[in-house]
Order: structure tokens, then sequence, then C-alpha cells
């Protein structure tokens, strides 16, 4: 997202709490913390990927890369990914093609099963990460250092609690 098309956080309010009064005749009420969270995720997402450009990465990729990263044995299959990021079949397999053809992830036969295939993270993709996993930690830090231990603590429970509420309901 381009910084000077975003909206602030004042304009969105604003036009969000005219929507609410036109379509059902009351103010926004905690809907502003919807999207409060919406506008931090994308705030989020354009930070990250602008962190990440300079390596070749988009935000989906390094979470791929990572998720692979986490396993055992550097390696799971294209639904595994799915379910570990969130992401479509078809996005994924789109990223995955991008990161098979940068040399950074390998298509392996499955150990378990030969009809299947399973991403593996190659060499180089696991030194890319060395590289960029520091990088982005600091970035970060850098973020949150506005805010006390304190606070992030608040601020993971309150998120956590969140987390848990939507599950609940879904």
């Amino acid at each position: 997202m381009n910084k000077k098309k975003r909206l602030s956080h004042t304009e969105t309010i604003s036009i969000a709490e005219r929507a609410h009064r036109r379509a059902a005749g009351m103010s926004l009420g905690d809907v502003n913390i919807n999207i409060l969270i919406r506008q931090n995720y994308l705030l989020l997402v354009e930070n990250l990927n602008h962190e990440l450009a300079p390596f070749g990465l988009s935000h989906v990729a390094y979470f791929a890369m990572m998720m692979l990263r986490a396993t055992a044995d550097n390696q799971a299959n294209p639904s595994e990914l799915c379910l570990m990021t969130g992401e479509t079949r078809a996005n994924m397999t789109r990223i995955c093609d991008e990161l098979v053809a940068k040399g950074w992830m390998d298509r392996v036969t499955s150990s378990e099963d030969r009809r299947r295939v399973d991403l593996s993270l190659t060499a180089e993709g696991m030194a890319l990460l060395q590289k960029v996993v520091p990088h982005v930690r600091e970035r970060n830090q850098a973020v949150l250092s506005e805010f006390d231990e304190a606070e992030k603590s608040m601020l993971v429970n309150l998120l956590t609690r969140l987390n848990a509420s939507f599950e609940k309901k879904t």
C-alpha cells in the first residue's frame, strides 16, 4: 500500500462513523477496534514488504520460508504450508514457484509417499533467512521501542485474548 494513498486513522474513523450512522443510525462504537487492527495489519505488511524488498522477498514468501525453517527437516507439503500461513493453495503455488525459480526452495519427492511432492528450503534459502531474520527482528524492535516491557506484555495478552475470542465464535 502506498503511504501517500493511505488515509489517516482519523480520516478512516470519520468515514466509518458516517457509514455506520447512515446504514444503522448508530455510532461506530467498538468497530473502531476492528479498524485499528486492520490499519495496523496493513502498516505491518507495508513495512515488512519494504524491509524485505532488498532481499527479493514479499511478506508471504518470507512467512512460507520461515514455516519451512520451523519444521524438523525444513520440509512440508503445499497443503501444510497453506495451513501454516493462511494462504490459499493458488497463492501458495505462485509463491513457491517464485521461491523455486530463485533457488531458495526445491520440490522434492516425499520420503513417506512417492506420489506426494514436498517443498524444502535449499542451502541458499537457509542462508538468505540467516541474513533476513536479524534484519526483520531489528526493525520490529525499532517499531516497538516506544513501548516498555509491561506495555508489550499487556498488548500480547490482549491480542491473545482477542484471538481466542474470535476462535470461539467461528
